[in-house]
């Protein structure tokens, strides 16, 4: 049963992979050929505002929070040692999530006005309907109680880093999606903007980077057959994350009417930030040292070592463009939705990719049949997306320097964005093949793929030495 509550969470994930990123590239192309699709847009009554919601809601919540809850189903019980509690709760909270989300899709689009349960909400990344709030949180607190009481009833006495993550990370979920969907509701003005302010960070900060960490954590370790390079490192990196991001989230808004401690002090949380990050990146690329052969090998490990360094430059950026004397500059460009798709679609879908190359062999008993279509993945990840991501960016840059530096209005500015936008264009697309790439390669695998067995590598063709430890005790 257990194992079907995770395929459920593991296939819902890659639809809405595939649905967010699809709408991406039809958005892109609107800011690159205004008009080319408004006669379809238009008789489907999607207008491109509805899409950027639905957009930016099924790729966080869709994808990244369904492919990592399958990964929290599968790692935890085996860290602890016990059987998922209760994995029949587990299992109806998925369809629960993607109820959830196919709710809020319908009523985004469909833009019932002025009603407080199915009407479209203010909040940025928080659009989504209250019913669709209420819906979530009900499958979170379920799934947060299956995996609770699967620690509670474990059968090892130390919990490895993975645990504290993925744990602490379903806890501060819950208490960031409450906050930012339901007490944001009793604020208006520039209160109301605070506690929004603090949501659209942190649904990045406490809610997709602990669980990404935790499953980083656990596959590097075990792919790459070298024990943790330091536990006690992973332990500050936690703590200084849990500590540190929560007040990031008002360097966003630095020009926003408000006390100026409150921005000093985002500010200063952001540079903060640099502790847990450095802990993070140090212990990630040092685990494998002596072995990085086994990347070769291991596609859970080269995802995972990817995701790594688009993390890297991911928290280098951020606190550079957190600053007063950066922020004025790029604020209203699109150098910041480069930043966020740098870390959403690049650091963290990385990390989820790594975790499903890594569950999928063990919970459906199939090898991932090509490594051709790996390859198509993972390269698109690794060339084309930093290429669409340097476009992205360079298309901020130019606006910025168009309107900051020379004076020039938006329509003068449309001029020196068209190549940057050009690119992203044609490389976000290429990126959106390497998704179908993946979602073909496992949906192919359940009829194609070769019986796996516990030490053979998840995509053959490169042998099958057996892994140095059993699961879970390589990363102890």
């Amino acid at each position: 049963m257990a194992e079907r509550a995770i395929r459920l969470w593991l296939w819902s994930s890659v639809f809405w992979l595939i649905l967010g990123p699809i709408l991406g590239v039809i958005q892109s192309l609107q800011f690159l050929i205004p008009g080319s699709l408004d006669a379809y847009l238009v008789a489907l009554e999607l207008p491109y505002s509805q899409m950027r919601i639905i957009h930016t809601n099924v790729l966080i919540f869709g994808w990244l929070g369904m492919s990592f809850v399958a990964a929290i189903l599968y790692i935890l019980p085996r860290l602890a040692g016990a059987p998922l509690h209760r994995p029949d709760l587990a299992w109806w909270a998925g369809w629960l999530w993607n109820a959830a989300w196919v709710a809020a899709v319908i009523l985004i689009w469909a833009g019932i006005p002025g009603h407080w349960l199915v009407s479209v909400q203010a909040a940025e990344v928080g659009e989504a309907p209250l019913l669709t709030d209420i819906l979530v949180v009900i499958s979170l607190l379920t799934v947060a109680y299956c995996v609770h009481t699967t620690i509670l009833n474990r059968q090892t006495r130390r919990l490895y880093v993975s645990v504290w993550y993925l744990l602490g990370g379903l806890y501060t979920t819950a208490a960031t999606y409450l906050v930012g969907n339901f007490l944001v509701l009793a604020f208006s003005g520039p209160g109301y903007q605070v506690i929004e302010a603090w949501w659209l960070h942190n649904a990045v900060g406490m809610i997709i980077t602990p669980l990404g960490l935790g499953i980083a954590y656990y596959v590097i370790p075990l792919a790459s057959q070298q024990p943790l390079y330091s536990h006690r490192l992973s332990i500050v990196g936690f703590w200084t994350l849990m500590a540190f991001y929560p007040g990031t989230g008002l360097h966003h808004f630095l020009q926003m009417p408000v006390p100026a401690w409150i921005t000093e002090f985002a500010v200063i949380s952001s540079v903060l930030l640099g502790i847990p990050v450095l802990a993070v990146i140090v212990n990630f690329l040092a685990t494998p040292r002596g072995n990085w052969n086994r990347i070769v090998a291991s596609y859970p490990l080269r995802f995972a070592t990817l995701g790594t360094i688009f993390y890297l430059a991911t928290c280098i950026q951020g606190p550079f463009q957190s600053t007063h004397a950066v922020n004025w500059y790029i604020h209203f460009t699109e150098w910041v939705q480069a930043h966020a798709h740098l870390a959403l679609a690049g650091a963290f879908t990385c990390y989820g990719m790594a975790g499903i190359f890594w569950i999928f062999p063990r919970v459906t008993g199939r090898q991932l049949y090509s490594r051709g279509w790996a390859a198509v993945t993972f390269w698109s990840m690794a060339i084309f997306f930093p290429i669409f991501y340097i476009g992205f960016t360079w298309s901020g840059v130019a606006t910025s320097a168009s309107v900051n530096l020379l004076g020039n209005t938006l329509y003068e500015t449309l001029n020196v964005t068209w190549i940057p936008r050009a690119s992203r264009t044609i490389m976000g697309a290429a990126v959106l093949f390497g998704f179908l790439a993946f979602a073909w390669l496992l949906l192919a695998s359940l009829w194609r793929g070769r019986p796996f067995e516990e030490g053979m590598n998840e995509v053959p063709e490169m042998g099958t030495e057996p892994l140095a430890a059993a699961e879970g005790g390589a990363t102890a």
